[in-house]
């Protein structure tokens, strides 16, 4: 897991061919007004899912991991938290679904709060699980942008 501003993204770039493509799109897009939606970026290799919602109570959310795919979240607006465990100190809630490449994880007894405003962005691996979407200190209107990364 990697936490980090905008600013920094060429600290990260040689981890993974496609991760340049992740931080152009972040740099050369009116991030601010793309509409929710998905924006594909080079095919099914690195896409972007700009998302917009209302941040809730960490018992709300839903642990995750992806087996194919690198996440970049990056925060355009508000403030949250992401909660972040190792995997393999997770049990498994629901195996993985290859076609939707996620696997839920039950609560778990040892974690990290990772919190996160305007222009912070985490890098979750396939290890790292992590609860997107949890209040940072109110309810908050929060603009996101997720970018998929294919390993």
């Amino acid at each position: 897991m990697i936490l980090d501003k905008l600013e920094n993204q060429n600290l990260y770039t040689n981890i993974n061919s496609n991760i340049k493509k992740a931080f152009e799109f972040l740099n050369n897009n009116d991030i601010k007004n793309l509409k929710d939606g998905k924006y594909e970026i080079d095919s099914d290799n690195v896409f972007a899912l700009v998302q917009s919602y209302i941040t809730k109570q960490d018992k709300e959310n839903k642990w995750e991991s992806h087996e194919k795919y690198i996440d970049i979240q990056y925060i355009v607006n508000g403030e949250e938290t992401i909660v972040w465990s190792p995997t393999n100190q997770l049990a498994v809630d629901q195996e993985y679904s290859k076609e939707k490449d996620i696997t839920f994880y039950k609560e778990a007894n040892h974690f990290s709060k990772i919190n996160l405003k305007n222009d912070y962005y985490c890098i979750f691996f396939p290890r790292d699980a992590h609860k997107p979407g949890c209040i940072f200190d109110k309810p908050m209107n929060i603009k996101k942008v997720v970018i998929k990364i294919k390993l």
